[in-house]
Parts: C-alpha cells; sequence; structure tokens
C-alpha cells in the first residue's frame, strides 16, 4: 500500500512540474507579445473540447499566414468559421492571444 502511494506522488508531482513548466513558457510568451502588441482578425480554423478546450486562429501578418492556438473556456461561445481578434507580437508574430484570454 505504500509503494503504491508513493508511485501516485511521483506521478502528481511529475503532472504538476510539467503543468507549471508549460504555464510558465505561455506567460513569457505574454510578456513577449505586450512588449510591442498589434491587433489583427483572425480565423477559427479547429475547435477542440477533448482534453481541455483551445482553438486553432489563422491570420496574417504582412502578408503571411500563421495558424496558432489558444485556449478558451466553456462559456466562449466560438466555432469554426468565427472571427475573432488576435493580438500578437511585432517582433515574432507567430507568438499571438485570442480575445478569450484573460490577459489579452
Amino acid at each position: 500500500m505504500k509503494s503504491k502511494l508513493i508511485v501516485v506522488a511521483i506521478f502528481i508531482t511529475i503532472f504538476a512540474v510539467i503543468f507549471y513548466l508549460i504555464d510558465e513558457t505561455r506567460t513569457d510568451d505574454i510578456e513577449i507579445i505586450n512588449k510591442n502588441p498589434k491587433i489583427t482578425k483572425g480565423i477559427v480554423v479547429k475547435k477542440s473540447v477533448y482534453k481541455g478546450r483551445s482553438i486553432d486562429v489563422k491570420y496574417y501578418v504582412g502578408g503571411k499566414e500563421y495558424i496558432q492556438g489558444d485556449g478558451i473556456l466553456e462559456e466562449n461561445k466560438v466555432e469554426v468559421g468565427d472571427t475573432v481578434l488576435v493580438r500578437y507580437s511585432v517582433e515574432n508574430p507567430e507568438l499571438m492571444i485570442t480575445q478569450f484570454n484573460n490577459k489579452f
């Protein structure tokens, strides 16, 4: 029984570390975006509600196409084909957040 608890504790610790690292990376990206942001419109090209909620958005900067993802909440009523606002980094346009992000 004790060994099962140790395995569960190790699993939870590993999961927490991975989640922290992913969240920290996203926080760094948002800081970069907010240093010199611009806003454009994008089109939702994919919506996922399996194991988390997210959308992929296609947008253009300087004639170049980008497709990037961002999380959404259940109450965000958005579907594939909808237009959304995108805030992106002028220096690094592949870094973006959508209007559904709390940091927008």
